[in-house]
């Protein structure tokens, strides 16, 4: 089957999104399915997933999906399947309006399959609150099919008094952006050395982009009552926009300000093999998300598929999880408030002082983490596209 991807980020473009997509492809690629990837200016082709299309969008906006259509007619693909993150698309509306720009080239037999990563409206206008609700809703209800990735969006979708955005929605959990495969002869205690830890030190770890929503503040303020031989390691790049940088520089200046350099190490965007050996050197993965945890975060099932314990945040109360399993606090991970350093501590000295619970943790989450293997995720992107069309 020839697919067209469409995704606004991809490697080496830092982001969540882009790294799933490559995966997808490359999984995609594998089952004998011939991909091309639209995408923004900086992204790049990799060997192992699929060609990058030498038609680079800078700008979301009209003249960037005239420009998407255009390449769309060239290839003639069976599918157009959209990657959608509003923030990636620069909050434009523009990329909503794609389904139902393909009027013509669908009746011809080309199928559009929207993901939405995110149902977060885009930027028009001030109090154009129902007008961008519309456009949210638009690039799900015009397309063929529509993939949610989490839980809380699919039932959003699906419990809609005017019906369901469409009839054929699914729910496709991702997988992990990284799965455990360390560089070639890895050893751990050799890894954790450069950290200068010691026997009973704790290296922890954060994976992830360098965002607000991510409790990094938090992390800090927490390493500043722990053990002065605590190390932390930063793991993950800086997007692309103009306020993430900023967080990244206000980040920089927060550990300078107490006084941590000497133990929290930034490593920036980093390869995945690398990204694998510092999660395996770790004693724990710190994941104090100040919107609680979700399964649409690609950083916390990479965590939990290392076999790492994992320190995170209650889900908000409101968020259902179902169909897939609710992280159970003592089970899966530990699991605090948001923006409590004092939770936060003493999660991260319950594991250094309980070894048990540590193994427990790092087994039963590991386990949990069957659901979102990419063979299954794949399997289910094959059972929509032969669905709709």
């Amino acid at each position: 089957m020839r697919i067209v991807m469409i995704s606004a980020e991809y490697p080496p473009m830092a982001g969540g999104v882009g790294d799933y997509t490559r995966r997808l492809n490359a999984m995609l690629a594998h089952q004998g399915h011939e991909v091309a990837v639209i995408t923004g200016n900086q992204g790049q082709a990799y060997r192992d997933a699929a060609r990058v299309y030498p038609v680079r969008v800078p700008v979301w906006n009209g003249a960037g999906i005239a420009s998407v259509r255009q390449t769309i007619s060239k290839l003639q693909p069976e599918i157009v399947h959209i990657q959608y993150q509003t923030g990636a698309y620069q909050m434009k509306i523009a990329i909503n309006t794609l389904p139902g720009a393909l009027k013509r080239e669908r009746q011809k037999g080309l199928r559009v399959v929207t993901t939405a990563h995110d149902l977060l409206p885009p930027y028009l206008f001030p109090k154009a609150g129902k007008l961008r609700d519309w456009y949210t809703k638009r690039i799900i209800r015009d397309a063929d099919g529509a993939i949610l990735t989490n839980a809380g969006d699919y039932h959003t979708v699906m419990s809609d008094s005017r019906g369901p955005w469409n009839p054929h929605a699914v729910f496709i959990p991702i997988g992990a952006n990284v799965t455990p495969a360390p560089p070639a002869n890895f050893d751990r205690e050799i890894w954790r050395n450069q950290f200068d830890i010691k026997k009973g030190d704790m290296l922890l770890a954060y994976f992830g982009l360098l965002t607000h929503t991510k409790g990094l503040e938090n992390i800090l303020a927490a390493m500043e009552q722990l053990p002065a031989s605590t190390r932390l390691v930063l793991i993950g790049g800086i997007g692309e926009r103009v306020e993430d940088q900023s967080y990244a520089n206000s980040i920089r200046q927060l550990i300078a300000q107490k006084n941590l350099q000497e133990r929290v190490i930034m490593t920036g965007h980093t390869e995945a093999s690398d990204v694998s050996a510092y999660l395996i050197a770790a004693d724990a993965v710190v994941l104090p998300f100040t919107d609680g945890y979700s399964y649409r975060r690609g950083s916390l099932i990479t965590a939990l598929a290392h076999g790492v314990p994992v320190i995170t945040t209650h889900a908000p109360a409101d968020i259902r999880q179902d169909p897939l399993p609710e992280l159970i606090d003592g089970k899966h991970a530990l699991l605090v408030e948001p923006e409590q350093t004092a939770q936060l501590v003493n999660a991260i000295l319950r594991l250094q002082q309980e070894p048990e619970v540590s193994l427990r943790l790092a087994r039963n989450g590991q386990a949990l983490t069957d659901v979102f293997s990419w063979e299954r995720i794949v399997a289910q992107h094959e059972a929509l596209y032969a669905a709709i069309r």
